[in-house]
């Protein structure tokens, strides 16, 4: 550890010293931008070694990502000072047995809605994979110009899954675009953009009446499903709805939903975008170019959801 390496905290650590002579102790250094020589005199002429201040670099990279475990490569390669490469930051986390993971995330729900969910899961238990393709899934989501919160990654040990995630800042609304779509097993509905403030009444003119009605009446015995939303729960919506076949959905349960994965399929594959409306476009052309394998495969899963939703217990599962 070279002098221009010491963090400038007050934190004590034990140090290999080579002492006159060429005898070994081991020293207690207090790091306060210098060693105490007054203590520790022979400090002052301490050689460190390559593999040394190897080590001690490592355990610098470890102790960021343990701090912070949203801390990225660039970040720690910035304040680690020296010349060094990504791959030789994630082998140090590596040694440590930290990877990076995406934070698990779960609604807080009651007992009452686990409950509830787990009534649900036990309703569908008997469904198989002729079932779950009549079900048109449908939802919403929000593209965001410049990093996603939603795509961050943490630094975790095997085990720690489930630990809380860290606290996500926001510093200031980020732009970006809402956009609405249905899959279904063998089609799906073009993406649509939605403006403004969406409202039951908006839900109605703007996404059930021209898009939903006319995508359920090409497909014979089909099933409607849509979260609880504000919008999808308001009287003006169910009253368009009566006449359709509608799955019920339990309340605070995203990890069930297929199309949470095809969200983040598409967010995946961003590019970089300059503007709002390259944004837009890039949504667009993802969504047109998603093979429809992958939502098949999606579908295809719901009997696996609904088994980890039943031994859960309604809580929230690994999907």
């Amino acid at each position: 550890m070279r002098p221009d390496h010491w963090e400038e905290n007050s934190r004590l650590v034990d140090a290999l010293c080579c002492w006159p002579g060429g005898s070994f102790g081991v020293c207690r250094y207090k790091l306060l931008g210098a060693v105490d020589t007054r203590r520790y005199p022979h400090a002052e002429n301490r050689v460190w070694s390559d593999q040394e201040d190897h080590e001690e670099r490592g355990r610098r990279i470890v102790r960021q990502a343990l701090v912070d475990p949203t801390v990225t490569r660039s970040t720690i390669r910035a304040d680690v000072g020296v010349a060094i490469v990504p791959q030789t930051i994630s082998r140090h986390l590596a040694e440590a047995n930290l990877k990076s993971k995406r934070p698990f995330r779960a609604l807080p729900s009651t007992p009452e809605h686990r409950q509830l969910c787990l009534q649900w899961g036990q309703a569908r238990s008997m469904w198989n994979v002729t079932d779950w393709p009549k079900v048109v899934f449908s939802d919403e989501s929000r593209f965001v110009w410049g990093t996603d919160d939603n795509r961050v990654r943490v630094w975790r040990r095997p085990g720690e899954r489930y630990n809380p995630p860290p606290v996500l800042r926001h510093t200031a609304h980020t732009a970006g675009v809402m956009v609405w779509e249905t899959i279904a097993y063998d089609s799906r509905s073009p993406l649509i953009v939605m403006r403004g403030t969406l409202t039951g009444q908006h839900y109605v003119d703007d996404i059930l009446r021209p898009h939903v009605g006319p995508f359920l009446n090409g497909l014979s015995g089909a099933i409607f499903q849509q979260d609880n939303a504000r919008p999808h729960t308001a009287r003006v919506a169910q009253n368009f709805l009566r006449h359709c076949q509608t799955l019920p959905w339990p309340a605070r349960s995203p990890d069930l939903s297929p199309v949470e994965h095809v969200w983040d399929q598409l967010k995946r594959q961003m590019p970089s975008c300059h503007s709002l409306h390259d944004l837009e476009l890039s949504v667009q052309d993802l969504w047109a170019h998603l093979p429809l394998d992958n939502i098949r495969c999606l579908i295809n899963s719901m009997p696996d959801r609904v088994a980890a939703c039943i031994a859960a217990g309604g809580g929230p599962t690994r999907y």
